[in-house]
């Protein structure tokens, strides 16, 4: 009886260290506007063959909308729960050619291989992911923020607090 006890909490501790380290690692889960995701997608105008990263891509929506838009949709999350969501939703609209996501923090990830990065972050990791992208992303490439600014980033126009950036050359 004892080790069904201690397995049994064992499972459960680590049930809620899945569910709660994301809060306490990464940011709270917001959903984006269907008008954000309309914004993201007329900003990025996605051509078949691109290649989109969502940072922190929560449920999938914009992956999702990206992979229908004709890109190749990466999304990056860190809760479980939301990948598996993700993923369920994928499969439901028979998008696993185009859709993919990753249970792991982007922060891990050399980025280079997209053609264009969306994040809804939050104020505090902003600089620290701008630096990152200027690092690891080609010039020209494109970066969209939905609600927060990259305070070292030049925005190029925004709309419906989406805000679009593209990476500078290096020099």
């Amino acid at each position: 009886m004892l080790i069904v006890y201690i397995f049994t909490s064992v499972i459960i501790i680590a049930i809620i260290y899945l569910l709660v380290r994301p809060i306490i690692k990464g940011a709270a889960y917001f959903p984006t506007k269907r008008a954000n995701i309309e914004t993201i997608i007329k900003f990025i105008e996605p051509k078949v063959g691109d290649r989109v990263a969502d940072l922190g891509s929560g449920d999938g929506r914009i992956v999702t909308a990206l992979a229908k838009s004709g890109a190749k949709a990466y999304g990056y999350e860190i809760n479980p729960l939301l990948v598996w969501y993700s993923r369920r939703e994928i499969k439901l609209e028979n998008l696993q050619k185009k859709a993919f996501i990753y249970w792991k923090s982007y922060w891990k990830e050399n980025l280079n291989k997209y053609s264009t990065v969306v994040v809804y972050g939050y104020p505090r990791i902003m600089k620290k992911l701008g630096e990152k992208l200027k690092t690891e992303l080609a010039p020209g490439t494109k970066v969209i923020s939905n609600i927060y600014a990259f305070p070292n980033l030049k925005e190029v126009e925004s709309e419906n607090g989406v805000r679009l950036y593209i990476i500078p050359d290096k020099h």
